[in-house]
C-alpha cells in the first residue's frame, strides 16, 4: 500500500511548508490521514499522526529508532542535529553511551523532591517579577517571562543573580539563534556556512567565547571553592558514575550547564506567555483560577508577602541550602505567596498551563530515523526514513480533542479515554525532556504567584501569531494590561 503524497506538486509542497510549517501540516494531515510522506529533500520524511505509533516510536528501545538525520544504522552515533551549535554533546544533543551515562547522573536531579525545594524559588522570582508592575500599565509579557525564568536557570543552576545586560544579550543570542536553527533543521547544509569567515559567523563565535567565559569561570569558582551547594551546578561537578567513578570533564559539565540554562528557560517562557495571553482573552477561565487561588492560598491573606526564610528576592544562597536561600521543606510560604506543598491541590492552575502546552506545544515537532524497515500506519517504509510527529498536529487533531481550537482547560480536570500520546508537549519515551516536571511546577508557580497579584487583558485586539522556530514562540510582541488585585 502507497503512502499519500502531500498534495499541491512537490516544488510547490515545499514552498509553503517553508512558508507556513504548522498550517502545512496540520492540511496535510486532514488531507492525508495518519500518514504523508513529507516534500522534503535528501532522506524521505514522514508526518506520522496516530498517537500509537507515536508512542512506538519514542518509548522504543535498543536499536529501532535514532535521533537526527544521518546514514549511519547505528543508534549509538547521533545524527546531524542543529542545536548542537550551540549545546555541544549535552543531554538534549548527544547519544549513545555518552546520552545514557549523562542521563543517568542527572536524572537524580529532576526527582520530585529536589524540585520541591526549588518552589520558593520559583515563587519568589516571580513575586519580584510582579514587583516591578505598576497597575494600568502594559507589559509586554513574553519579555517579561523570558528574563523570569532565566532568572529562575541562573538561581537553580548557578546559584547567581544574572546582569540585566547579561539577561537581555543572552535573550538576543538565543533569539538569533533559535532561527538559524531553524533553518539548519529544513537545510541541513546551512552548517557548512559555520566554516566560512562571514559576518554573522564572527558574531556568533565571538558570543559564544562570552557564554563559554561565564560558565567555565563558575566551574572554575565552583571547583575552588569545594562548594556542596544543591544548585544544578554543584550537583554535576559532584555527580559520579555508578559504573567508573568517573566524574563529569569540564567540558561535558559546560555543556550540561549551558543546554539547562538555554534550552531550559525558553520553553518555560513560552508556556508562560502563551498562559497568560489565553487567561486575557478568556476572563472566565482567569476569574475561575482567582477563585481556587483564593481557596488554597486564602482569600483574606495579603498576596506577594515574604517568604519564611526571610531572604530578600534573589539573595545569594547559602550552602547547604536549597538553591536561593532556605525553602520552608515543602510548606506553603506564607503571605499567600504558593509553596511547594500548595502543588497538588493548584488544580486549575495547572491545567491552565496544561491546555496552554496543548494549544501551543513546546516541543511543536519532534522525529525519529528509523534504523531498520517497519510498518507504520499499515505500510512499509524503509530504513532510514525519517518519521515526524507534530504535537502541534496532534493536539489540535479532533479525533482526540472536542473542540479542539477552544482554550478549555476544564477538560484537564475531566476523565478521558483518549490516548497517552495524543498529547505530548514534551517528548516521550527514554528521551523525553527530563526537566518536564521542572518546567511544570515552575510554570504552575509562577503563573499562581502573577495572579495571586495581578489581573491580566490583551492590551491590543492583534492576535498574536505563533512562530515555530525549535521551540513554538510568540510571533509578535504579547501585550497584556495588568492591574493590581488586591487582598
Amino acid at each position: 500500500m502507497t503512502v499519500p503524497r502531500a498534495p499541491g506538486g512537490r516544488l510547490n509542497a515545499l514552498r509553503e511548508m517553508r512558508r507556513d510549517p504548522l498550517g502545512f501540516l496540520t492540511q496535510v494531515r486532514r488531507d492525508c490521514g495518519m500518514i504523508a510522506q513529507l516534500p522534503t529533500p535528501g532522506p524521505r520524511h514522514y508526518l506520522v499522526s496516530d498517537p500509537a505509533e507515536i508512542q512506538r516510536a519514542l518509548t522504543a528501545t535498543g536499536r529501532e529508532f535514532a535521533k537526527g538525520q544521518s546514514r549511519s544504522k547505528d543508534p549509538d552515533q547521533p545524527g546531524f542535529q542543529p542545536l548542537q551549535r550551540i549545546l555541544g554533546q549535552g543531554l538534549l544533543t548527544s547519544a549513545g553511551p555518552l546520552w545514557r551515562r549523562q542521563r543517568r547522573l542527572i536524572q537524580p536531579m529532576f526527582h520530585h523532591a529536589r524540585i520541591a525545594e526549588y518552589c520558593d524559588v520559583f515563587a519568589r522570582l516571580a513575586a519580584r517579577t510582579g514587583a516591578g508592575w505598576r497597575d494600568g500599565e502594559v507589559r509586554e509579557v513574553h519579555t517579561d517571562m523570558t528574563e523570569l525564568t532565566l532568572a529562575i536557570v541562573a538561581r537553580t543552576v548557578f546559584d547567581i543573580d544574572l546582569d540585566a545586560a547579561i539577561v537581555a544579550q543572552i535573550r538576543q543570542w538565543l533569539g538569533e539563534n533559535m532561527a538559524t536553527a531553524r533553518r539548519g533543521a529544513d537545510l541541513p547544509w546551512m552548517r557548512f556556512l559555520d566554516l566560512l569567515p562571514l559576518p554573522s559567523t564572527r558574531r556568533w563565535n565571538a558570543d559564544r567565547r562570552k557564554l563559554d567565559g561565564m560558565v567555565h569561570d563558575l566551574i572554575a569558582d565552583r571547583r575552588a571553592a569545594g562548594g556542596s551547594g544543591s544548585d544544578l551546578l554543584s550537583l554535576l561537578l559532584a555527580a559520579r558514575d555508578a559504573e567508573t567513578g568517573e566524574a563529569m570533564p569540564d567540558s561535558q559539565v559546560r555543556d550540561e550547564a549551558v543546554t539547562l540554562l538555554l534550552a531550559g528557560h525558553e520553553t518555560t517562557a513560552n508556556a508562560l506567555a502563551w498562559s497568560l495571553h489565553l487567561l486575557g482573552t478568556h476572563p472566565d477561565a482567569q476569574a475561575r483560577l482567582r477563585a481556587e487561588l483564593d481557596e488554597v492560598l486564602g482569600a483574606d491573606r495579603e498576596p506577594g508577602g515574604q517568604t519564611t526564610g526571610g531572604h530578600a528576592a534573589g539573595g545569594h544562597a547559602a550552602g547547604g541550602h536549597a538553591a536561593g536561600g532556605e525553602t520552608t521543606g515543602g510548606e506553603t510560604t506564607g503571605g499567600g505567596r504558593p509553596g511547594a506543598a500548595d502543588l497538588p491541590r493548584l488544580r486549575y492552575a495547572l491545567a491552565v498551563v496544561r491546555e496552554a502546552m496543548r494549544l501551543y506545544p513546546p516541543a511543536w515537532v519532534v522525529a525519529r530515523r528509523m534504523l531498520a524497515s517497519r510498518e507504520v500506519c499499515g505500510r512499509r517504509l524503509p530504513a532510514g526514513s525519517m518519521l515526524v510527529f507534530s504535537s502541534w498536529v496532534v493536539h489540535r487533531d479532533p479525533t482526540w480533542w472536542p473542540e479542539p481550537e477552544s482554550f478549555r482547560p476544564e477538560r484537564w480536570l475531566e476523565t478521558s479515554d483518549r490516548p497517552r500520546y495524543a498529547y505530548f508537549p514534551f517528548g516521550g519515551g527514554p528521551r523525553q525532556c527530563i526537566g518536564n516536571g521542572f518546567a511544570e511546577s515552575e510554570a504552575v508557580m509562577a503563573l499562581a504567584t502573577l495572579c495571586r497579584s495581578w489581573s491580566f487583558a490583551p492590551a491590543s485586539t492583534d492576535p498574536i501569531p505563533p512562530r515555530p522556530l525549535i521551540t513554538l514562540r510568540p510571533g509578535s510582541a504579547v501585550p497584556m494590561l495588568v492591574r493590581s488585585i488586591g487582598p
